[in-house]
């Protein structure tokens, strides 16, 4: 439903709450205020009480174009800043704003602007149009813009459990005074009062500290997903894009002084003249309560639009097995002659690990892929791949392509090209006895160059090297860095526009994961950083993620539960139990890049049969059920996460010390709409055997140091 009403002389008026009429839209979790004489988004309030979360605004629409003229790179043209809209009200509770032209000191753009606000039972849709009428070429679009976010969260409670974690985190930065306002991505956190500050008499460079940006599809930003808030509501966007384009988050804190925050997603298409962009669907989602509402909401949308398709082995395993044959600059580990002995240790189905996934086999990053020769020649590698086989054990083998050799050797049309025509330099020149150990200022035998997949000559060359490892006897290949780079590739001989290397990085991944799995069913294709648009495409990752870091990557573990989110663990067994814990793939490295035998670490070998044997009884949680992180859990003394599987919940508690932990939790399904708990759990140790501590609807007692419960309420 629509209302239109004017701010009035006789109600003290907000600063910066606009004096042209606003259009109020009631949507899920609240209602929106448009301002006419902008097009900005002036209010966001919370039903049922009201609670405002934008400030009101300063004239600033919801989109901005780059506009770059002769003399003023940095020109910009910004509806509502340059020029007022056309506002068409209808019926169906939908709000369509219009520019013909915007107009600066400097220039006038013609340009076609058209954004619609249209409220609908998932939220509020909010969709841009450009058409670039002109001579001159937009290379970026803002939108949508969301400015004036307020921070007002004053609940102590909820800053106290934010200081809690046993483990550590987060917030790896601390949080004071009455501030627990945060932007949660899908896989980081940014608390935007510590974060983006600058004292009065900070006179750094741009007021750089006021700013950060996040590259989409890879690290912080790996979901078209956020949500803006606190503990007791909060502001949910997302996008329903299913095109995988350059684009990034900017959060900007636009003035030190004030406790408000910007909001801009950033595109960068080159909207051509005669051209015309269309942004997709972005939904808002108003909701009381943490984020937890809010990645529901996304969801409702992702689950069905991205189905996980991961062959059931690696749906149910505890983890994998990583090694390294050999480091750079340092003797090898072991030669290919010896990689069947780290498969027969794997050959134990009580360890729960699905796949021997092989590292630093070849000898440089690029194409084409070249075998360390000081490992055995290409032969002893289809050996030993088929004595792996025949014990039964699939091996993953590890590949770096996405970076190419700085050499004669990659073609200058597979480079990618910085808008000034450069290739991008990327260092990895690195070993152990290096000071310091990465990045060696007197030696550069791995810097490489970006490679691009909008050539058509390097796409064909990673299927074909793909092809050739399966034909070699690998089951499985997994992709170093296989993300799109965050920015535009201008190389002028790219098969498709400056932003559209994604599309093409899917494409290849689809069809690598076609090839492998018709050669084995048992076949993977895993690569390091997920997206919503991988998931159909990755049956897991392999990140440089730790047991402790899935915290961090909770909303994406809330959207898609049954995804394997790998994390790594050496030899202690604190890491293994926080990973299983959080539900992650546990990538087992003993010795890290030294490559330990399992053999030669019991205590390791001995949790992993212990957490292999928890998981197999209670796979109905990991495998069916709904991942809940700490929505509907009060904690102290351990670290604990919920899962809900119908009726029955399950939440595993580990106390990460190394000393004996007090540890109580209490459970409330009610928070996410499940029935409230009357009876205690059934409460199981390490080992499996039953453990005292059972309380109505939670846990009561002390852990020992590394130890681990199980309660089951059912």
């Amino acid at each position: 439903m629509i209302d239109t009403t004017w701010s009035t002389a006789s109600e003290p008026e907000e600063p910066g709450m606009p004096t042209s009429p606003i259009e109020w839209i009631e949507v899920r979790g609240g209602r929106v205020g448009v301002d006419t004489g902008s097009g900005a988004l002036c209010s966001a309030a919370l039903g049922p009480d009201g609670r405002e979360l934008i400030g009101g605004t300063t004239g600033v629409g919801l989109l901005r174009l780059a506009l770059p003229i002769p003399g003023y790179g940095s020109h910009f043209t910004e509806t509502g800043t340059h020029g007022a809209p056309e506002v068409v009200r209808e019926d169906d509770d939908t709000v369509r704003l219009t520019w013909s032209r915007l107009t600066t000191p400097h220039h006038t753009a013609p340009v076609r602007v058209e954004v619609e606000l249209r409220s609908a039972p998932e939220g509020l849709v909010v969709r841009a149009q450009v058409r670039n009428d002109g001579d001159l070429p937009i290379p970026q679009v803002a939108f949508p813009q969301v400015l004036g976010l307020s921070a007002g969260g004053q609940d102590p409670a909820a800053r106290v459990s934010l200081h809690a974690s046993a483990a550590g985190h987060p917030p790896r930065v601390g949080v004071s005074g009455s501030d627990e306002t945060r932007l949660r991505l899908s896989r980081g956190t940014v608390w935007p009062l510590r974060q983006l500050s600058m004292r009065p008499d900070d006179a750094s460079f741009l007021e750089t500290p006021l700013q950060r940006y996040y590259g989409y599809g890879a690290f912080e930003f790996s979901m078209k997903w956020l949500d803006y808030g606190d503990s007791r509501g909060g502001l949910t966007l997302y996008s329903r894009d299913p095109r995988y384009r350059a684009q990034g988050l900017l959060l900007e804190r636009p003035d030190r002084a004030r406790d408000e925050f910007a909001l801009r997603w950033l595109h960068f298409p080159t909207i051509a003249p005669g051209s015309t962009w269309d942004s997709g669907d972005f939904v808002i989602v108003l909701h009381e309560g943490d984020w937890y509402a809010g990645a529901r909401a996304f969801q409702e949308f992702a689950a069905e639009a991205y189905p996980y398709d991961a062959p059931p082995h690696i749906r149910e395993a505890l983890g994998i097995r990583s090694v390294w044959p050999a480091i750079r600059h340092a003797p090898v580990n072991f030669t290919l002659e010896e990689l069947p002995e780290y498969a027969e240790e794997l050959a134990d189905p009580s360890l729960g690990l699905a796949e021997l996934c092989v590292w630093h086999w070849w000898e440089k990053n690029g194409l084409p892929i070249i075998l360390n020769p000081r490992l055995g020649t290409e032969d002893d590698l289809r050996a030993a791949l088929t004595r792996c086989r025949g014990l039964g054990v699939p091996v993953s083998l590890f590949v770096s392509h996405h970076l190419l050799r700085d050499t004669d050797e990659s073609l200058q049309e597979w480079k990618h090209l910085n808008a000034a025509g450069q290739a991008v330099g990327d260092d990895w020149t690195y070993g152990l006895d290096f000071l310091p150990r990465f990045r060696v200022p007197f030696m550069g035998t791995h810097a490489m160059v970006r490679g691009s997949l909008l050539a058509r000559g390097m796409r064909d060359a990673i299927l074909a090297e793909h092809a050739r490892l399966l034909e070699l006897g690998a089951t499985s290949t997994c992709w170093d860095q296989y993300w799109s780079w965050f920015e535009p590739n201008y190389n002028p001989s790219a098969d498709g526009a400056p932003d559209e290397e994604g599309d093409r990085l899917l494409d290849v991944g689809r069809a690598i994961h076609e090839l492998v799995r018709s050669k084995n069913p048992r076949g993977t294709f895993s690569g390091e950083m997920v997206t919503e648009q991988k998931v159909p495409v990755l049956d897991y990752t392999w990140d440089w993620r730790n047991g402790a870091d899935l915290d961090e990557d909770a909303p994406f573990r809330y959207v898609f539960p049954q995804f394997r989110l790998n994390a790594n663990v050496n030899e202690h067994p604190r890491g293994s139990l926080l990973a299983f814990a959080d539900g992650g793939l546990i990538n087992v490295m003993p010795g890290q890049m030294h490559s330990h035998r399992l053999a030669e670490h019991p205590e390791l070998v001995a949790t992993l049969r212990q957490l292999a044997t928890l998981r197999r009884r209670f796979l109905r949680f990991f495998c069916e059920g709904q991942y809940r992180h700490v929505e509907g859990l009060s904690t102290s003394g351990c670290h604990a996460r919920a899962y809900s599987h119908g009726d029955e919940v399950l939440v595993v508690l580990v106390n990460p010390t190394d000393a004996p932990s007090s540890a109580t939790v209490a459970v409330r399904p009610e928070d996410w709409g499940g029935r409230t708990l009357s009876d205690a759990p059934r409460v199981v140790a390490l080992d499996g055997t039953p453990a005292d501590g059972a309380v109505t609807a939670g846990y009561e007692g002390v852990v020992e140091p590394d130890g681990l419960r199980v309660l089951l309420f059912s």
